[in-house]
């Protein structure tokens, strides 16, 4: 691989104040946004450089380790809650008058509404955070280490999210206004207006920013491999419609164009067959890209012997190398002749197989860091499982809101259950769009309470009503879309879930989720009831006892070891295990079940007649994470699988899903 010449431009723009480093999760994020955050601080000693990971799973501390940060480098894992809530108190006397100035609503109702929760929460909160670090222009350079795809996008998309929250508080001071212009003659913006305007302001300046492509620019990481790219391709666009610029792009842990890197020793018999047939199929999946985005750059990161932590990340940029290797044959024959030989190379392996689910289970959560290989390893579990259990019906589920079955199964999955085989279908739900069908439920019945109601209270009465969704608590439209899981269950249209879960922090998140949708539930209904004689909601009323019911049922499945199973999917890197011991940890402290680790995309052995010292160095570094793994979770399951060419369509997944699991055993039941 040819070294690159050029620099990365993020690196040394002068003028640039946020940096953005995205995409699908475990592609190397943090490794990348921590080597540019410390690169920019020694090129900017004047500077202060803030380095916020606004990712729920934190790993900046991992990727730091041993290595001390400059002077002007701060380094900030944003707590969303903490920061939420300290914006609640330091604004909580202002939110109050605001809302008691323009409702029906007395303080109790009001002071109930703001304690529950505000919409986005951990993206809220770091958008509020950082528009405040930029007006007061604290640091000359923020390197934003964000979530996976999905949810990194609703941070990007914030300021649309803002706007509504501030129209709903703005509703409620409309009637305030329009009665002091209408009995008083006139009407002068108070300390609640200006509250409101500087946050607008805020907003505004925030929003401009993100579309500002000499002060702003986001960074999307990933893999040459084909689901990664894919992501990443949905991502490129996704910001391309909200105008934020992307002018580069890092490609991580690409094979050596030669027969061996970093010094190691050569295979004396030829190139490494392993490192050749995957450098060729990660330049095949390569080439789409560039051919979609040709005006994007692309930097290479080489697959480094060791794990690019601490004292490493110093020398990162430095090892940049060139991915515009030209590709001869067309991209058809070129994947046939790849996947060929990557099949002869690296044949389906796994150790350690895993127990079979009991017969009794419904749920089984295929979990983990992004990138790990979550979701081929949920559908060749569910695939699996309806061969093994002819008689039941299965579903394989995701809630990530960056999907990628489609991709996986190489078919396509929509928002409805769709179906692979008799008795085995897939969905992809969408959570936005579920929330949006109740808040056009809920606007329609609002309006048909207040059409008959002429009368000024009324009126304003009517657009505070109309917006009180928009005060919902965080991720209320992602609980909503587990719910519908549990309609397929209860309903019995499935025996069996196989629920391929967003990334650690989300899914954290959204697990421990039914706690607060349950408080904000209980807090809707009060008002429902208090003010029934106005308030008249038959179908939404309906609706919300249909999801309080659904919810308390997700509860009790989720806490029975004989029905839920957590299945962690993990890869052998010092940060992925990190990130697996915190999953662990707050899955216990949830009461919920996961006595199985898949350790995902191992370096296989050598051949006798191979002996890649690349090859070798990485298997050596990743046996002695499998080692630190078994002592960490000595109580759960390990499987080891190694990589392997890529398993396409129902056949290949059920092969993969034979060879994860053994067969069932007697002890298995108990």
């Amino acid at each position: 691989m040819s070294v690159s010449a050029q620099v990365p431009d993020f690196l040394d723009a002068a003028g640039l104040a946020l940096l953005f480093f995205g995409g699908k999760g475990g592609v190397g994020k943090t490794t990348c946004a921590s080597a540019a955050a410390l690169a920019i601080a020694q090129r900017r000693p004047a500077q202060a450089v803030l380095l916020v990971s606004t990712d729920p799973a934190h790993s900046i501390d991992d990727a730091f380790a041993d290595l001390s940060a400059p002077g002007n480098l701060e380094l900030l894992q944003l707590d969303a809650a903490a920061t939420l809530g300290d914006f609640r108190q330091r604004y909580h006397a202002e939110l109050r008058e605001i809302s008691r100035r323009g409702t029906l609503l007395d303080d109790a109702d009001v002071d109930a509404l703001l304690n529950v929760g505000l919409p986005g929460m951990d993206e809220l909160a770091a958008y509020l955070e950082m528009a405040a670090w930029l007006e007061q222009e604290r640091y000359g350079c923020i390197v934003v280490d964000t979530a996976p795809t999905g949810h990194a996008l609703r941070l990007l998309t914030m300021p649309a999210l803002v706007y509504r929250w501030l129209r709903a508080l703005d509703a409620l001071l409309a009637k305030h206004r329009y009665l002091r212009r209408r009995f008083g003659g006139n009407y002068r913006p108070d300390h609640l207006d200006q509250f409101l305007l500087g946050l607008e302001s805020s907003r505004k300046s925030l929003a401009a920013l993100l579309r500002d492509g000499q002060r702003c620019r986001f960074v999307p990481v990933t893999l040459a491999e084909r689901m990664s790219l894919a992501e990443t391709a949905d991502l490129l666009a996704a910001l391309g419609e909200h105008d934020v610029p992307v002018g580069e792009l890092i490609v991580n842990r690409v094979y050596p164009a030669s027969r061996c890197a970093g010094g190691h020793a050569a295979n004396a018999d030829g190139p490494c067959p392993i490192c050749l047939a995957e450098r060729r199929r990660q330049l095949l999946a390569l080439k789409g890209l560039a051919t979609e985005y040709p005006s994007v750059r692309r930097h290479g990161l080489p697959l480094l012997a060791d794990e690019p932590r601490g004292e490493r990340l110093a020398g990162l940029w430095q090892r940049l190398a060139s991915v515009d290797a030209p590709v001869a044959a067309a991209p058809g024959a070129l994947h046939d002749a790849a996947e060929g030989e990557l099949a002869a190379v690296l044949p389906r392996r796994v150790e350690q197989p895993a127990p079979s689910p009991p017969p009794g289970l419904r749920l089984v959560i295929l979990a983990g860091k992004g990138g790990v290989g979550k979701t081929t390893l949920a559908c060749a579990t569910a695939v699996h499982l309806h061969r093994r259990r002819v008689d039941h019906r299965v579903l394989l589920f995701s809630t990530d809101p960056a999907h990628s079955l489609a991709d996986a199964l190489g078919r396509p999955v929509g928002p409805e259950p769709r179906g692979l085989a008799p008795g085995l279908d897939a969905q992809e739900v969408d959570a936005e769009a579920v929330f949006a069908d109740i808040r056009a439920e809920y606007s329609a019945e609002v309006q048909s309470i207040f059409q008959n109601f002429g009368n000024l209270d009324i009126t304003f009465d009517r657009e505070v009503m109309e917006r009180l969704l928009d005060l919902a608590p965080p991720g209320l439209d992602e609980i909503m879309a587990l719910t519908t899981a549990m309609e397929h269950l209860d309903g019995g249209s499935y025996d069996l879930i196989v629920l391929d879960a967003a990334p650690s922090g989300h899914l954290l998140r959204l697990l421990e989720l039914p706690e607060l949708i349950t408080d904000w539930l209980k807090l809707f209904f009060e008002l429902l009831l208090k003010y029934r004689n106005v308030l008249r909601m038959p179908r939404l009323s309906e609706r919300l006892v249909t999801l309080s019911r659904s919810v308390k049922r997700l509860r009790a499945l989720l806490a029975d070891p004989h029905r839920t199973r957590v299945q962690v999917v993990a890869v052998a890197t010092e940060l992925a295990l990190a990130e697996t011991a915190d999953l662990t940890t707050a899955l216990a402290g949830l009461s919920i079940a996961s006595p199985v680790l898949m350790i995902n995309q191992l370096t296989p052995p050598q051949a006798t007649d191979c002996a890649c010292g690349l090859c070798e160095a990485v298997r050596e570094r990743e046996w002695q994470r499998i080692a630190d793994a078994a002592e960490r979770f000595p109580r759960m399951h390990q499987v080891l699988v190694y990589r392997q060419h890529e398993p396409t369509g129902l056949e290949a997944l059920a092969e993969l899903g034979a060879a994860l699991y053994r067969a069932p055993r007697a002890e298995d039941a108990r």
